[in-house]
């Protein structure tokens, strides 16, 4: 994760950005943003553009900045606009901690319409090519992320979604299975000697669910320990979200 000449990460300069808004600063200008969240202009103003094209933040009719819809309705649940931060709060340790013991790339991902959006990433090294770095977008029947995310949506949702499918019928049993077993599995899209385990996040009963991955080597691919690892991690940062208090490193809450 980048960082900033302070030390300081992305996410959390994102996180300070977003914290400015409340109820006396529902919308700011670029400049009184900056202020707020203690940044340079220039810093902000390049954060800022990342969240406007990922629709973190919008534009009001006067040009002033605001919290946008996919924070205010994250993943088309009723979300609170601190979800994101609250996800986040709580999935970073856990998901360090299942870096930890895979030694392989784990993400976190949303639902957004009908596109998966992945927020968070942890990982062993750069990879000259990954398409699931933070914020990026991908088509949902794409992914096993997408997969479980979209098994875990109402009927309607998933007839809507399966409409474009070209086989329709064989994605509905994989949804089925993914309910059933409590995880996906797929091919991995970053490089074919890999595979990557999703397992959904259930979120906070009236929250974001989310979907917590891992992309392991193919070879050898030990699933039942990947799948095991995940669902624990996922189960505390569920437990974190009821408790609205994330597990461990207290000091890095944002």
């Amino acid at each position: 994760m980048a960082n900033s000449s302070t030390g300081e990460s992305v996410i959390a300069r994102i996180a300070r950005i977003l914290e400015a808004f409340d109820d006396e600063h529902p919308s700011l200008s670029l400049t009184s943003l900056a202020g707020r969240a203690g940044l340079p202009l220039s810093t902000a103003q390049r954060l800022v553009a990342d969240l406007l094209t990922n629709r973190f933040l919008e534009k009001d009719a006067k040009g002033c900045l605001r919290i946008g819809l996919l924070i205010l309705n994250a993943g088309g649940s009723n979300a609170p606009a601190d979800m994101f931060l609250r996800l986040r709060n709580a999935a970073v340790p856990l998901m360090e901690s299942v870096h930890a013991v895979l030694k392989q790339q784990i993400t976190l991902a949303v639902l957004d319409k009908d596109e998966v959006l992945y927020l968070e990433r942890v990982s062993p090294g750069s990879t000259a090519v990954n398409v699931t770095q933070k914020f990026a977008r991908l088509p949902v029947l794409k992914t096993p992320s997408g997969l479980v995310l979209l098994a875990h949506h109402p009927v309607s949702f998933q007839d809507k979604v399966l409409a474009s499918a070209s086989d329709p019928e064989g994605l509905r049993a994989t949804l089925a299975g993914a309910r059933r077993e409590g995880y996906v599995t797929r091919p991995s899209i970053m490089t074919k000697a890999s595979i990557a385990v999703s397992v959904p996040v259930v979120g906070d009963g009236a929250g974001l669910p989310a979907a917590l991955t891992a992309v392991i080597p193919r070879a050898d691919a030990q699933i039942n320990l990947t799948v095991a690892v995940l669902r624990a991690a996922s189960f505390a940062i569920s437990k974190a979200l009821a408790a609205d208090q994330p597990y461990g490193l207290e000091s890095r809450r944002l």
